[in-house]
């Protein structure tokens, strides 16, 4: 678990470094007035996607989450990514905007919604008791030793 908390905390310094690069260039292009001004409006837009359809999508994501857990999300898909659209382009910088606006496109999210349910799908495993190890992890045994274990005080 702290590898995992290593590497978010290092995923989101690494995204405030692209975002104050990606701030630089746009200021470099459009002058740092203008920038800040895109920045508010799309912050803006965030605003009205969290208050306008989103609000409809949050409580339909809701009622998913209540009634299913996280498998919820599977059927909530559409309404958590448009949700996630409008945090996005809540928060400051043009990459969080760029991936907000992206997820309002509704190809887009047909696309992700399929792939993210593709992956919360169960895939079937082997039978039921079966454990599949590397060849290096395992040792065979004489059938009387396994025999010995089950033995009328040790049910199979």
């Amino acid at each position: 678990m702290a590898i995992m908390a290593k590497w978010f905390l290092l995923g989101i310094a690494a995204l405030a470094v692209a975002e104050v690069a990606a701030l630089l260039a746009v200021s470099a292009v459009l002058g740092l007035p203008q920038a800040f001004v895109l920045m508010i409006v799309t912050s803006l837009i965030g605003v009205a996607v969290l208050r306008h359809p989103g609000r409809t999508r949050i409580n339909r994501l809701h009622e998913a989450l209540a009634k299913k857990g996280i498998a919820g999300l599977e059927s909530g898909g559409d309404a958590f990514l448009t949700v996630a659209a409008g945090f996005l382009l809540l928060l400051p910088g043009f990459i969080t905007d760029a991936v907000g606006l992206l997820l309002l496109v509704p190809p887009v999210r047909r696309w992700i919604g399929g792939r993210f349910q593709r992956s919360m799908q169960t895939r079937p495993s082997g039978s039921p008791g079966v454990v599949e190890l590397e060849r290096d992890e395992w040792n065979r045994v004489p059938e009387r030793q396994i025999d010995d274990k089950h033995g009328p005080g040790n049910p199979p």
